[in-house]
């Protein structure tokens, strides 16, 4: 299924991939399917003023499918198109890896949303409109050029000729994506997250600790168990306008805070170099000897296929230092830059609501440069759509360990290598 040779791209200061096209492609006559847009993509629809099916169409909007029988039903449709109509996918049910934000132009920042398609277009904006407006997430392709991304085959991701809509970077980890979407969809229907006696956090930065699994860090600690956080960075590149050590020390006295305000009293710092961790390094010697030590019966951690180099090069850094001892230990990977379609769901109590706001508040440096506050609100809002129990939830994809890095290598995205 997965990548057989390397993927060697260049490595990014920040994020893996940016939504590449330069907008919209200019359409007479768009047309869409499978349900109506407008409460997903209204600034799109504002655009295009589209028009229900028509063979005649010259730009298709159908919701992201999910893997199976969706994407078959898609694929079929996609087989009777010509090969170079564009297709923009937009998210509804299910996540996709973008190549064009649509921004509404607002200067809304409200953190409390009506629908979850507007929770889901203000996490979409948080990260590239400092959390103002609501932003759309698309990916736009030409319809044989989809086809090839949804059905998986390597040839999605060949060296593109035709514009702005093909973007090496964008296909080749789209690719990846859709591949770790496929095995997500696997995994059998919604559940509890399950108790665990021990509970371990593996975050990326400082901020990724609370955002990924503040609600599951507040719930062990309500139910007796055990928590250990463990940063994996060092915090060093996170204050432009502060030299290294002065945004490390910033950094690790908000963690302290944050950690302070949930009630965690075991957190330990690995100080790899920020956007330069990997999968060898002093760090993984120490991370091993942490886990072996304390032995969690669940460890959380941002899923590889988030759109954040270290969020990747955290997954692979846990595979290399976990220990064998760990058999039977269960993974919860969440998404933070990229939304994970997890099956293992976290309702937020207002309680838990109003705690896990005021721990992501303590890390005000962040938040000065990204809205993370908002961007965590509009996910869970999205991740509780579902559910009358609760108006936020975090989603998790809990596995035993073992399937977990199994499942990293059956995508193929283990196979990338930066330089």
């Amino acid at each position: 299924m997965g990548r057989i040779l390397p993927l060697f791209l260049r490595r990014p200061s920040n994020l893996i991939s940016v939504p590449a096209a330069e907008g919209l492609p200019a359409a007479r006559r768009a047309g869409f399917l499978q349900g109506d847009p407008a409460p997903w993509i209204p600034a799109t629809l504002a655009r295009l003023a589209p028009l229900p099916w028509s063979d005649d169409c010259d730009l298709l909007l159908v919701p992201a499918p999910r893997p199976g029988a969706e994407t078959a039903g898609l694929l079929e449709i996609l087989g009777g198109l010509p090969p170079d109509l564009p297709v923009a996918l937009y998210e509804r049910d299910w996540p996709l890896w973008p190549n064009l934000l649509v921004h509404d132009g607002g200067a809304d920042r409200s953190h409390d949303f009506a629908t979850p398609g507007a929770g889901l277009r203000a996490y979409r904006s948080a990260f590239r409109h400092g959390g103002r407006g609501q932003a759309e997430a698309l990916c736009l392709l030409p319809a044989a050029r989809l086809g090839a991304l949804l059905r998986l085959e390597a040839r999605a991701a060949r060296r593109p000729r035709g514009g702005p809509l093909l973007n090496r970077r964008h296909l080749a980890t789209a690719l990846d994506f859709q591949r770790s979407l496929a095995l997500c969809a696997e995994a059998p229907g919604t559940r509890a997250l399950a108790p665990a006696r021990r509970l371990a956090v593996i975050a990326p930065h400082f901020d990724d600790d609370v955002i990924q699994a503040g609600g599951a860090i507040l719930a062990a600690l309500a139910a007796g168990a055990e928590v250990r956080v463990i940063w994996m960075t060092d915090g060093a590149r996170g204050l432009p306008a502060a030299g290294p050590a002065e945004s490390t020390r910033v950094r690790k006295e908000e963690a302290r805070a944050a950690m302070s305000l949930l009630g965690v009293k075991d957190f330990h710092f690995l100080d790899a170099p920020e956007e330069r961790v990997s999968a060898r390094g002093p760090w993984i010697g120490a991370l091993r000897r942490l886990l072996e030590e304390f032995a969690p019966e669940r460890t959380h951690v941002v899923w590889w296929a988030d759109n954040h180099v270290d969020h990747y090069e955290t997954s692979r850094a846990l595979r290399a230092a976990w220990p064998r001892a760990l058999a039977g230990s269960r993974i919860a990977a969440a998404g933070t830059w990229a939304p994970l379609p997890g099956q293992a769901l976290l309702p937020l109590a207002p309680e838990a609501r109003r705690r896990k706001d005021a721990a992501i508040g303590a890390y005000r440096s962040q938040i000065a440069l990204v809205d993370y506050l908002r961007a965590e609100r509009g996910l869970t809002r999205w991740q509780a759509r579902d559910r009358q129990d609760a108006e936020h939830a975090e989603c998790y994809w809990e596995l035993p360990a073992e399937s977990y890095f199994a499942a990293f290598r059956r995508s193929g995205a283990d196979r990338r290598i930066w330089f």
